[in-house]
């Protein structure tokens, strides 16, 4: 095989391993990168370096994805071999087999992050197989997320050696990436369900596990709303229980201001918006700003939110807004086909 080829092999194994690991939606599977007019190599070498790497791998028997997911995804990647005329990898078949006796009922399962140029290879995240769960939707990753995890890459100047507070972090996704990838000062994850926060800390552990290079803080005599405090490389790592409408009792107890705060997805329930933009009035300064990423599925619930801020701005609080670009491309994680915008907000001076 000639250099060229083993490269374009491998690349195509990679792009559609972190498409199937972080459980891309089958709708939107994309089994043509590179030049979209080739024939897809369903070389039966390819089928077993791509059941090796995704249903086969030693991370999905120790932290597998939901059940149903990994029979669709087999399933279509066989359809696929079959369209194109090729032999189907007998292997494809025993694995095929294998999933359909299993049963598919579990309450939680995992994802997987690939991540290019940081301190780890992969976020592995435990989350809810239902969106919504236990009265929240926190327990799974959104589009959101994601594309702010992506964002945040492309603009690491922003986050390197910063202090950084994320509000409503849900399971993890974007503190976990931009610790990898940034390699911040201070991280600090809030959110304020039990459940939540729970799941939140058991992923921390999970991604960044205790060795000479992590430090677990003593968590006798902190302050009640500290859940978990580590130190991983250079980043002080901290998950806390915060409610918006105490975060001004946050800000005067901890005498200080993040140099960034950051959100995904929070702004989906209006009934919030005041809490949310009132916090807001206590963490911005003229050193800081904030960073949210909206997947708009409502675009009156997000007019609604920056008109509360539009209401601020007139009240002489000096806040103010603009649009960021969005990444270009990212893996798609739900089958809603919306947009995700990116929003910086900060004090004029």
């Amino acid at each position: 095989m000639m250099d060229s080829d083993r490269q374009l092999d491998i690349s195509i194994v990679k792009y559609l391993t972190k498409q199937f690991l972080c459980c891309t939606v089958m709708v939107k599977m994309n089994f043509m990168p590179l030049d979209g007019n080739m024939d897809y190599p369903f070389s039966l070498d390819i089928q077993k370096q791509i059941l090796d790497s995704t249903i086969n791998s030693d991370l999905i028997k120790q932290y597998p994805l939901k059940m149903s997911y990994q029979k669709a995804f087999l399933k279509l990647y066989m359809t696929k071999i079959e369209e194109s005329g090729n032999e189907i990898h007998d292997d494809l078949y025993t694995a095929y087999c294998r999933l359909i006796s299993l049963q598919d009922e579990e309450s939680v399962h995992y994802r997987h992050f690939l991540i290019e140029n940081g301190t780890l290879n992969c976020i592995t995240l435990k989350e809810s197989t239902n969106l919504i769960s236990k009265g929240t939707t926190g327990l799974c990753s959104w589009q959101g997320a994601v594309v702010l995890s992506d964002w945040c890459a492309e603009n690491i100047e922003q986050f390197h050696k910063k202090n950084i507070l994320e509000l409503g972090c849900g399971v993890g996704l974007t503190g976990m990436s931009i610790i990898s990838v940034c390699s911040p000062k201070q991280y600090i994850f809030s959110d304020c369900h039990p459940t939540v926060l729970d799941m939140l800390c058991e992923n921390v552990k999970l991604n960044f596990p205790l060795n000479k290079q992590h430090k677990l803080s003593n968590m006798c005599d902190k302050p009640l709303r500290l859940k978990l405090q580590l130190k991983y490389e250079q980043t002080d790592i901290q998950i806390i229980d915060l409610k918006w409408e105490d975060i001004d009792k946050y800000v005067t107890e901890n005498f200080s201001q993040p140099d960034v705060i950051i959100a995904a997805d929070i702004l989906y329930e209006s009934d919030s918006f005041d809490s949310l933009t009132l916090g807001l009035k206590h963490l911005l300064t003229s050193n800081n700003y904030a960073v949210f990423a909206a997947t708009i599925r409502n675009e009156d619930t997000i007019s609604q939110f920056l008109k509360h801020l539009v209401f601020f701005i007139l009240g002489n609080h000096n806040l103010a807004f603009k649009e960021c670009v969005a990444p270009k491309w990212t893996v798609l994680i739900q089958s809603i086909n919306s947009p995700v915008r990116i929003f910086k907000i900060f004090r004029k001076i």
